[in-house]
């Protein structure tokens, strides 16, 4: 585990992974003992751990912030971390929470324009002969 980096925010110094668990770990502990409103994702334990501390990595939270987590030693701290939910497209959905199809709107039929007399212009009616031309 020595392999992955983790830096100084600051001044970009480099820092042991030995070193920057024990920072993530003390400052890890300070976040969840004042969590007592309740759980903590994942996420944001990571992206807090770091900007409180100033101690950075590259390295995905799921590969480094398990370590931090078990380095608590505390089974209460450790149970407020809770993990990310899932993505919304990931979420299967049961097919009793799903809503019928609403059945199309019928659609309007669409009246034709009336007749018009070629000769007066004026509305013929429904015998189609014009009263004032014919």
């Amino acid at each position: 585990m020595s392999s992955l980096a983790a830096y100084r925010l600051a001044n970009g110094s480099p820092v042991t992974i030995e070193s920057a668990r024990a920072i993530w770990s003390a400052v890890a502990r300070e976040i969840l003992e004042a969590s007592s409103t309740g759980p903590v994702t994942h996420t944001e334990l990571a992206r807090q751990v770091q900007q409180r501390s100033g101690v950075y990595t590259r390295v995905p939270a799921a590969e480094w912030l398990p370590a931090v987590v078990d380095d608590l030693g505390d089974a209460e701290l450790t149970a407020r971390v809770r993990p990310d939910a899932p993505p919304a497209s990931a979420r299967v959905r049961s097919t009793a929470t799903r809503r019928p199809r609403a059945e199309p709107a019928p659609r309007k039929r669409q009246e034709a324009p009336p007749a018009i007399c070629p000769t007066c212009f004026m509305q013929l009616p429904a015998s189609g002969r014009c009263d004032t031309c014919a």
